[in-house]
């Protein structure tokens, strides 16, 4: 069996040894592990960012529960939107999809070719995703795969039908490693965490560890996915402080859309098994990946779904609260 990439800091732990379930449903053994969640089959396979609305009317999702990883963002009005990594399994339905913000476009830096399902984008940023390394796969470039579920108003409707599409891409390209580790043995030597909470003006995410993964909730509802009911159940958490810039982005209501400079470097704190390690993230240049250090060695991330929470490192009153 192919070993995960281990830390110094994850061989503190130990090795792991085992095979490994998918949150919400069984993975295929076959295949090297994915570098965004450490699950079995994602090895060499392509993987694709699908932009998820997440204000009240676009939830439930569906099937974010399967992502490998995902990143939770401020968009316009203190509102957030979730970017989501689908790399070691594709789900026959996601959504529903949203547009893209510059910040996403940062993020699929780090990848090669990485695909970019969503919904739409105004005309500027529509010529950057163009330009962009990533491959567009909204309804204007593959139309057959996109639906509305009618029994919701527009535009927080919209699904795409993931596996199907994926079976006929040709142009996306194969996951890349982006930096981060994985080891299933339990961590030691943080912090007793057992709720996170991270704010805006009018949003908030947080979790509670229930002794195995946290379990999410949205505006203060637990999230259950709209297709099994399903909790949304990430094994590792980051709030990744991150600089917060003005654009020249924005919605046609007057809110402008603020980018999220995941390139740099800055404070991270990681949650797993029950507790919060308190140390930095990097990333030097658009193309590298991200590193999570403490106590100045690499943080390995638990075998399973990643949640990263990207929030503003200039704040005054920092927006993340711990208990």
């Amino acid at each position: 069996m192919q070993k995960h990439k281990i830390s110094a800091f994850a061989l503190s732990f130990g090795l792991v040894v085992a095979s490994f379930a998918s949150i919400g449903g069984s993975v295929s053994a076959e295949g090297g592990p994915s570098p965004l969640s450490g699950l079995p089959g994602g090895e060499g396979k392509p993987v694709v960012m699908v932009k998820y609305g997440n204000s009240r009317p676009d939830r439930p999702h569906y099937n974010l529960n399967q992502s490998d990883l995902f990143y939770v963002e401020e968009v316009e009005w203190g509102l957030t939107r979730i970017a989501a990594m689908f790399n070691s399994k594709f789900p026959s339905v996601v959504g529903p999809t949203r547009s893209a913000r510059i910040s996403d476009l940062e993020l699929l830096e780090q990848f090669d070719t990485p695909g970019l399902a969503y919904s739409g984008a105004n005309d500027v940023l529509l010529k950057a995703i163009r330009k962009s390394q990533s491959i567009s796969l909204s309804p204007s470039d593959r139309s057959s795969f996109y639906y509305r579920n009618l029994s919701k108003a527009a535009p927080h409707n919209q699904l795409l039908r993931l596996s199907a599409m994926m079976e006929k891409e040709t142009k996306v390209g194969v996951v890349k490693d982006v930096g981060l580790t994985f080891n299933a043995t339990p961590a030691t030597g943080g912090t007793k965490t057992t709720s996170f909470q991270a704010s805006w003006s009018s949003a908030r995410v947080s979790g509670t560890w229930t002794g195995k993964t946290w379990i999410v909730s949205f505006d203060g509802s637990l999230h259950r996915d709209a297709v099994n009911k399903g909790f949304l159940t990430p094994k590792t958490v980051v709030m990744q402080y991150v600089e917060r810039k003005e654009t020249k982005f924005g919605d046609k209501f007057g809110g402008k859309t603020p980018l999220l400079k995941s390139v740099g470097a800055g404070r991270a704190i990681v949650l797993r098994n029950g507790q919060s390690f308190d140390g930095t993230w990097s990333r030097p240049t658009n193309t590298s990946g991200t590193t999570f250090l403490f106590a100045g060695a690499q943080i390995p991330f638990d075998v399973g779904q990643v949640m990263i929470v990207l929030v503003d490192g200039g704040a005054k009153k920092s927006p993340v609260t711990l208990k």
